[in-house]
């Protein structure tokens, strides 16, 4: 009796995983939605079957995605369904929305490796590549416009462009670990949505403001700077590491900075509007960034928030 409700209720969900595929495939922006969501069946079944039950649905969904006819079923199921299952897993264990958020990123992480690789070896297709050439022909026609319409400095700005453009292939890392984030953080906020309304029990995102990174992080942070200072000769492992290292931690930097402006709005309520206005501005203000990201480094090394707690602890 059990084993026929585990099958019924696999049969429901791959039943509702092929109609997301489907909508992904075939409907224009609504697509964009149901592809973050192609994880949930996954999620929900593994969460109440177990992660071995879990396998078991990734290799129908393997199957009926090759039925459907199109590789790019299968390379959207691989990812979807492996993420999906680690989550369910994750639930079932109780464990916390950031360890699920972090597990989901680098299952997706592996997938987006995978699938990298292999356009490059068996299709011969290098997607940066084609992103470059993409960005390229945009910029032509943009100084084409330009030019037409009479403005100066046109030809030098195309130039910075085109430079910059020279370093996407060297931030492939980083790219690659920024769209598996993206991805793990929209299909979970989806996810924990649906499962909620099915009555599930799901631990809750702590508060960004208590958000507070490893305090190992600043070393990582200072050898990257003091490597950066050598000035590696582009093209080499140790320039791209350098670069890429930088980016990333430059960015959780920020974050941290963020985090901090948010917990100390929070202790001295002062309203939200304060904090969510400067991330909006950072966006706009360059510098307004580099000084978001010297109070992140602040925070963390210098525990900011307790010293404030036991200022106000002692009011």
């Amino acid at each position: 009796m059990k084993e026929t409700k585990h099958i019924t209720e696999g049969a429901a969900l791959l039943g509702i995983y092929i109609l997301l595929l489907l909508m992904t495939l075939f409907i224009p922006f609504i697509g964009l939605i149901t592809f973050l969501a192609l994880v949930v069946p996954f999620v929900v079944y593994t969460a109440r079957n177990g992660w071995k039950s879990g396998i078991w649905l990734i290799v129908v969904a393997g199957v009926l995605s090759v039925l459907i006819g199109s590789p790019v079923a299968l390379a959207l199921s691989i990812p979807a369904s492996s993420a999906g299952v680690v989550m369910g897993h994750l639930i079932q264990k109780n464990a916390s929305r950031y360890a699920i958020l972090g597990a989901a990123t680098g299952v997706f992480l592996l997938n987006y490796i995978l699938a990298y690789v292999v356009a490059i070896v068996l299709f011969n297709i290098d997607f940066i590549e084609v992103m470059q050439e993409m960005i390229r022909e945009s910029i032509q026609a943009s100084e084409a416009i330009a030019t037409s319409l009479g403005q100066e400095n046109a030809k030098e700005a195309v130039a910075i462009l085109e430079e910059s453009l020279g370093y996407t292939s060297y931030l492939l890392p980083t790219m690659l670990v920024l769209t598996s984030f993206v991805h793990a953080y929209f299909s979970q906020l989806i996810t924990f949505f649906i499962i909620k309304r099915l009555k599930m029990k799901v631990s809750p995102f702590p508060p960004f403001r208590e958000l507070m990174l490893p305090k190992s992080l600043l070393w990582y942070y200072l050898i990257v700077l003091i490597l950066s200072l050598m000035a590696p000769e582009e093209g080499t492992t140790l320039f791209m590491v350098v670069l890429n290292l930088s980016f990333i931690l430059m960015l959780l930097m920020t974050v941290q900075g963020f985090s901090f402006i948010f917990y100390f709005c929070h202790i001295k309520r002062i309203s939200k509007a304060i904090p969510i206005t400067l991330v909006i501005l950072s966006f706009l203000i360059t510098p307004l960034v580099y000084i978001i990201r010297m109070i992140g480094i602040i925070d963390i090394g210098f525990q900011l928030r307790e010293r404030i707690q036991e200022k106000n602890q002692g009011k």
